[in-house]
């Protein structure tokens, strides 16, 4: 019985052990904050790459959405190429839409970007397509844009409209 005992203390030792790396390891190994916003300020932040949008204040996250982009891909260079462009972009004030809820203007192409040649409009953060609005976040699943940011519902453009016009939000940046 006593061997049973013994055995039983160096399993819950090693689980422990265990449990506790895990829990410490991020912190020790990637700092204790990996917050996407922490360079951020107040502004939205598009992680393409991983189809979210943070809402980031004072350089915490306080708001997280999967989105849809443009069906062409990312890095849009010139009008009709149905991909979402990358960079740093004022916001303008977000407004009702017919075919999107609500849109809210992202000002590309830049000064910069039209001396290089870029071209477009149009570009926005806008809800799921009227047609297709009973699907939810589902609409975000697949990219579906002519190269704007897609959120799934009503009710989280409304929210990021809202929380950009109390927080002033004019920047938004698109990675």
């Amino acid at each position: 019985m006593n061997k049973l005992l013994v055995t039983s203390a160096c399993s819950f030792v090693i689980i422990l052990a265990v449990h506790v790396t895990l829990f410490f390891y991020p912190v020790v190994c990637c700092g204790a904050n990996n917050d996407p916003c922490e360079k951020f300020h107040t502004s939205l932040f598009v992680d393409t790459n991983n189809r979210k949008m943070w809402l980031c204040q004072e350089n915490r996250s306080v708001g997280e959405f999967g989105v849809a982009l443009g069906r062409g891909g990312v890095d849009k260079r010139k009008r009709g190429d149905k991909k979402t462009p990358l960079g740093e972009y004022a916001l303008g004030t977000p407004r009702p839409s017919d075919r999107f809820h609500t849109f809210i203007p992202v000002s590309y192409p830049t000064q910069e970007q039209v001396s290089n040649g870029y071209s477009g409009s149009a570009i926005g953060i806008h809800g799921p397509l009227r047609a297709f609005r009973r699907f939810g976040s589902m609409t975000t699943r697949y990219d579906w844009t002519s190269g704007c940011i897609a959120v799934g519902t009503d009710e989280d453009i409304s929210g990021i409209a809202q929380w950009i016009k109390e927080q002033k939000v004019s920047k938004i940046f698109i990675q």
